[in-house]
Order: structure tokens, then C-alpha cells, then sequence
């Protein structure tokens, strides 16, 4: 029984990638969670929150940490990578989207703010037609416009009449930036190894981020250490898992196993936090996870072709 167990496993590349897809949303609705948490209990409490920049770089300097041993077992040579100029820019595109994630956090209901983050894949599409020229075709189109909409009824009730609005993009342009990371991991798995990708997201963000983080910051009160501490487990586990997926499966294959993260989310905004997604939360999320999985299958029966620019 076992060993039939481990021969579908080694066998099954898109069950392995579904696999660690699903366990790195998890992870990351853990995580969103915490962030949450850290937020409202520190205004109920009467004290600063602590910025997003802040929260973002003790996660990624803690959770370097649970990857040292790896780092020590196989010596500096593991730490050469075959794409420096790529790993860069994934990693200027993972930091600036974190900070915003985090930050649309403390305003926007889990459920509603994961379910605007699934925006993503279909601006990465139009912005691949802008400046690529790629072709999308009728289907992909029809797609694409029927998420927006979904992605309009999700932010019908993100606020009250009046409020500032504009903070509702945050989820958007964060998707946009890990979208663009995303892609750069497909590549990146190629030739790098999982724990290296990984190695290098956390050991170079978490500088990046200190820079905000000494010159605006807040040293954290005792009772949000062990949080802190988790989120960097986590996020190292993410992470891990998350690449372990994309060098296992197609990125337009484990899309739909991304959706894992909404209902995880809106599982702990509603167990922790008393948070109900709304009517139109939940039937514009369901349209736009629609309109996804109809994109990625269309993707996947007719893959993009490259114009050449005029």
C-alpha cells in the first residue's frame, strides 16, 4: 500500500503540483490571518500597529532562519544561482507587493480582499497584450470581462459610500506584482532548485525592507514576537511549497488550486474575526474564480503566440 502510494507520487507530476499548491495557500491564509489579527488586536489594545513593512521583514528574517540549516548543509556553493538579474527583479516585485498586501489588510475583509487579489492573472493578460503584443482572442476576452465584473461586485461593499475607495486597488496591484513573481519562479525552477528560490526571497527582501523598517518603525511589544516567529515558519513553508509546485505542474494547470486561499481565508475571517463575507462578496468571487478557470483552460488548449512588434 505504501509503496503503491509512493510510485502515484512520483508519478503524478500534477498531483505533486496540486499538492503544494494547495498547502502553500494554507500556509499564506495563516499568514494573512496573523496579519490581521496583529493589526486589530494592536488598536484594541490601544497601541501602534505594526507597519506592513515591518511585519513583512521580520517574517522574512525569521523565516531565513528556518532555512539555515539547508543553507549550512550544502555550503555557499548553494547559493549560486544561474538567473542573479531575474532573481532580482522577482525579488523587487515580491517586496513591493507584500507591503501592499499587507497594508490592504488592516481595511479590507479577508474574503474580500483575497477574492480582489484573483484579479491578477487577468491583468497580467491585458498588460501582456499592451506591451507584448500578445493575442488574447474572443474567448480569453469574454473571460477577462466577465472577471472585472466579478471583481466589481467584490468591491461593491469593500467600503462605505465616501470612503476612500482608491484603497481597494491595494489587493489589485499587489496580484499584479506576484503575478509578474509568479512567472519569474516558472522560469527560475528550471535551473534552481526550490530551496534556493526561496533562499533567495528571503534573504535579500528582508534588507530591502529593513531600510523602512529602522527609519519608520516600531519595536514590536512582547505578546507579537511568537506571531512573528510563526509567520516566518510559514511563509518559509509557502514559499517552499509554492516552488516545489511550479517545478512540478504548469502554471495554467494549478491555477484553480490557488481558489483554495479564498475559502481558507474567509474560513478564519469568519472563526477569528466574525467576518461574513457579504452576497456580492461571495457571488463576485465565484464569478471571477469562474472566469479564471475558464481563462487557464483556454490558455491551455490555445497557448499564446507572440506578435512581433509593428
Amino acid at each position: 500500500m505504501i509503496a503503491t502510494g509512493f510510485t502515484f507520487w512520483n508519478t503524478s507530476p500534477h498531483f505533486r503540483g496540486a499538492f503544494w499548491k494547495v498547502s502553500s495557500f494554507l500556509c499564506f491564509s495563516a499568514i494573512n490571518g496573523i496579519v490581521r489579527y496583529l493589526s486589530q488586536t494592536a488598536e484594541a489594545i490601544g497601541q501602534t500597529p505594526l507597519p506592513a513593512y515591518e511585519v513583512a521583514f521580520f517574517q522574512n528574517l525569521f523565516g531565513l532562519v528556518f532555512l539555515i540549516p539547508w543553507i549550512l548543509q550544502n555550503g555557499p556553493e548553494s547559493l549560486k544561482s544561474r538567473h542573479p538579474a531575474l532573481q532580482t527583479c522577482r525579488i523587487a516585485l515580491s517586496a513591493i507587493g507584500v507591503v501592499l498586501w499587507y497594508t490592504s489588510l488592516a481595511y479590507i475583509q479577508l474574503a474580500q480582499a483575497v477574492a480582489l487579489m484573483f484579479l491578477g492573472p487577468l491583468i497580467t493578460a491585458i498588460g501582456a497584450r499592451l506591451f507584448l503584443h500578445e493575442t488574447i482572442g474572443k474567448e480569453r476576452s469574454l473571460a477577462i470581462l466577465i472577471g472585472f465584473v466579478g471583481g466589481g461586485l467584490i468591491s461593491h461593499t469593500a467600503f462605505s459610500p465616501g470612503a476612500l475607495s482608491l484603497l481597494a486597488l491595494l489587493p489589485v496591484l499587489a496580484a499584479t506584482c506576484f503575478s509578474g513573481a509568479t512567472l519569474m519562479i516558472r522560469r527560475l525552477a528550471k535551473d534552481d532548485s526550490p530551496q534556493l528560490i526561496v533562499t533567495y526571497l528571503l534573504l535579500f527582501m528582508a534588507p530591502v525592507l529593513l531600510i523602512p523598517t529602522l527609519l519608520h518603525g516600531v519595536w514590536p511589544e512582547p505578546w507579537q514576537w511568537p506571531w512573528l516567529l510563526m509567520m516566518g515558519g510559514l511563509a518559509a513553508s509557502a514559499h517552499l511549497c509554492l516552488s516545489k509546485a511550479y517545478a512540478s505542474a504548469e502554471v495554467s494547470y494549478l491555477i484553480p488550486y490557488g481558489f483554495t486561499k479564498w475559502f481558507a481565508s474567509a474560513l478564519i475571517g469568519f472563526a477569528a474575526f466574525a467576518e461574513v463575507p457579504s452576497m456580492w462578496t461571495c457571488l463576485g468571487s465565484f464569478i471571477l474564480m469562474g472566469a479564471i478557470i475558464s481563462f487557464s483552460y483556454v490558455e491551455a488548449r490555445n497557448p499564446r503566440v507572440l506578435l512581433k512588434a509593428q
